[in-house]
């Protein structure tokens, strides 16, 4: 396997940035909801993630943005690094777990369904230009 380095550091510099974003905002938001059991910190991120990487993938579509390392840095290292599907999946589950159901069905459904909306949605807001 032949690595190139360039394309590591890319996608470790955006994941930094794209991760510590997310446990920022994520702490941010759900500080604003302290005696809530919902995470609306992680449903927040994935969202917006999914509505950056609908508009983002359209632009670079678009503008035909084809510099690997750039693509790298932004869709596998920040946006990599920004949403968390996995803690999505944990957070559900302890719902659930936690005989929480509606809110692990309520969890579900918002991120799933809006965030198939907003990719959609990214993917319009360029094709407007």
């Amino acid at each position: 396997m032949n690595l190139d380095w360039i394309k590591v550091l890319a996608v470790g510099t955006g994941g930094f940035v794209g991760a510590a974003g997310r446990y920022l905002l994520s702490l941010f938001t759900q500080s604003q909801f302290p005696d809530s059991s919902f995470p609306y910190g992680t449903a927040l991120v994935n969202l917006l993630g999914c509505l950056l990487i609908g508009f983002l993938a359209g632009l670079f579509e678009m503008k035909s943005w084809v510099n690997p390392e750039f693509r790298l840095f932004i869709f596998v290292g920040i946006l990599g690094g920004f949403t968390t599907f996995s803690t999505f999946s944990h957070e559900t589950f302890l719902l659930w777990e936690n005989s929480k159901l509606l809110l692990s069905f309520l969890n579900l459904g918002l991120q799933v369904v809006l965030g198939l909306f907003f990719v959609w949605l990214g993917y319009q807001v360029v094709r407007l230009f």
